[in-house]
């Protein structure tokens, strides 16, 4: 029996942030898309669930609609300040220009998703699971575990740190200098949660990874700990253990948490870290987000990035039909885009997290200093930003 063909212009691999909005960026262009996602929404997504405020501006490129109905997310905790807990304790408050918020990812995903459904020319696949994608001369094609074949001119790969498209179609290969592991759980009750400010505890033992709290509405608070992947594979670190241990031996934690209710499991996810250029294209195929290795080297923050690199990879998918070029040549523009737009952001960060990681008596030399002079307290602001 042969098994049922459907017939796309694009295929978005992930309906994440990434996915969703290239799907937006492409709304408009009566190409026909498909949209496939391995669960069903309203799904959760581990992740510190920061969105920073740059993202309603993104998301204004597109369509000012789309930046007015995010402002109105109410599932969400506004934050201006970064809390920097040095080594020594000392703490260090930041305060950004632009407000930024926080938002469980199973409603912000869950809001962008909904707004892409809406794009008149797409067609949604929940519940499928990618097997692999094949590249052939004319098209692209995903066979899915509900034995259904998807074709395509153009697949934009949006599916995250494991991604099939990247396996299937380039030639990157995960790299331990350049990943971190994090694992996260919800709170419920800690205790001296300061308004709109977000938490990084960089710990004595544990650099250049941190400890972080993050406010959510109703008095819970996305709790989590990143590290990176070598630190975690020579030390062979437990995250969920060492997450815990921090929580009952840290006095000063100890005692913000000592009436607090996890309410979730502690869940764990990779971080393929932007702090290298890979190739996130080739030919007839784009990467997105996680699965093209653009989260920031310093936070492990990624929301932003994926948002960034899906509307840029909807607009150069539009280029691509325009001219009828799906090269590899052709595609290195949106490369280019991407890298303009993050590169020197990562690098820097980069060199951060390399110098965080140094020796402790660095971020504490640096906080006590910020706290005593306010022209390096303004240069940290400065580099932070």
């Amino acid at each position: 029996m042969q098994e049922p063909t459907d017939m796309f212009d694009i295929i978005i691999c992930g309906a994440g942030p990434a996915g969703c909005t290239a799907a937006l960026a492409l709304g408009s262009s009566g190409l026909r898309v498909g949209l496939i996602e391995k669960e069903r929404f309203p799904r959760d997504k581990v992740c510190g669930d920061a969105i920073p405020a740059y993202v309603p501006k993104v998301l204004n490129t597109i369509s000012p609609e789309y930046a007015k109905k995010i402002e109105k997310l109410t599932a969400r905790e506004n934050v201006s300040i970064c809390r920097i807990v040095a080594p020594n304790e000392k703490v260090l408050d930041l305060k950004y220009s632009e407000q930024g918020f926080i938002c469980r990812r199973m409603v912000f995903d869950n809001f962008l998703f909904e707004l892409a459904r809406q794009q008149p020319d797409l067609t949604v696949f929940q519940d499928t699971v990618v097997k692999n994608v094949i590249l052939n001369e004319n098209e692209v094609v995903v066979n899915t575990g509900e034995n259904q074949i998807l074709k395509a001119r153009l697949i934009i790969g949006c599916d995250g740190a494991h991604s099939i498209v990247s396996r299937n179609l380039s030639d990157t290969k995960v790299d331990l200098k350049h990943c971190s592991g994090a694992v996260r759980a919800y709170f419920k009750n800690v205790k001296d949660i300061s308004e709109e400010t977000i938490e990084l505890h960089f710990l004595k033992d544990l650099l250049p990874g941190y400890f972080w709290i993050f406010p959510l509405p109703d008095n819970h608070s996305n709790v989590g700990l990143g590290l990176p992947s070598q630190v975690i594979t020579a030390k062979k670190i437990n995250l969920r253990k060492e997450m815990l241990k921090i929580i009952d031996t840290v006095p000063y934690l100890k005692q913000r948490f000592s009436d607090a209710e996890m309410v979730s499991e502690i869940k764990g996810y990779l971080l393929p870290l932007g702090s290298r250029k890979v190739a996130i294209s080739g030919t007839r195929f784009m990467l997105c987000g996680d699965a093209a290795s653009l989260i920031d080297p310093a936070t492990g923050a990624g929301i932003g990035q994926a948002i960034s690199s899906g509307r840029y990879a909807g607009w150069h998918a539009l280029k691509c039909f325009e001219r009828n070029n799906f090269s590899n040549d052709y595609m290195k523009e949106y490369d280019r885009a991407v890298y303009d737009k993050l590169w020197k952001e990562n690098k820097r960060r980069s060199m951060i997290r390399k110098i965080i990681s140094i020796h402790p008596i660095v971020l504490n030399t640096t906080v006590n200093l910020a706290l005593k002079n306010k022209f390096i307290f303004k240069m940290i602001m400065k580099t932070l930003e």
